[in-house]
């Protein structure tokens, strides 16, 4: 008799506590805001710089090693670029990197920062994959700022 009272009493109580559940779960879904990512975002550049697609060849050296590697420049702004990179580059990682850039003499010499690095579908011939990796530029050289800075100033008036 009482295991059957037992049993009856846990069954209305299960059933009670899945009522409330679903009631809990509709109530918080009527007072939880949904935001419209238009309200957020006006689809214009939210870059701090505007970015010009450009292939540019770059050699870079991974801070504190000796050897240089070349890369190409996918595109480019006043504060960073992505490269086109064989080897996948931890965040936080800083390069040295040297480019020429069109109709310029002198190469610019850049210390950067890796931001991110993310995998293509690319791969070469011999099947070795690609990564893009977005760069943060931390300093020009001083004997390259002035042509640098003429560069991404003649890409603004061009674009």
């Amino acid at each position: 008799m009482f295991l059957i009272i037992g049993v009856v009493f846990l069954v209305l109580l299960s059933v009670t506590l899945l009522m409330l559940w679903g009631h809990e779960k509709i109530a918080i879904k009527k007072v939880t805001p949904h935001a419209k990512i238009k309200e957020y975002w006006n689809e214009s550049e939210r870059r701090s710089h505007a970015r010009f697609n450009k292939d540019l060849e770059v050699e870079y050296g991974v801070e504190k090693k000796p050897r240089l590697k070349t890369s190409k420049a996918l595109n480019i702004s006043k504060g960073g670029m992505k490269l086109l990179l064989d080897e996948k580059l931890s965040k936080g990682t800083i390069l040295n990197l040297k480019m020429s850039l069109p109709e310029k003499k002198q190469a610019v010499e850049i210390e950067a920062e890796v931001v991110w690095t993310k995998d293509t579908d690319e791969k070469d011939l011999s099947g070795k994959r690609f990564f893009h990796s977005g760069l943060k530029f931390i300093a020009v050289k001083e004997s390259s700022g002035a042509h640098f800075l003429q560069y991404m100033t003649q890409l603004e008036s061009d674009g």
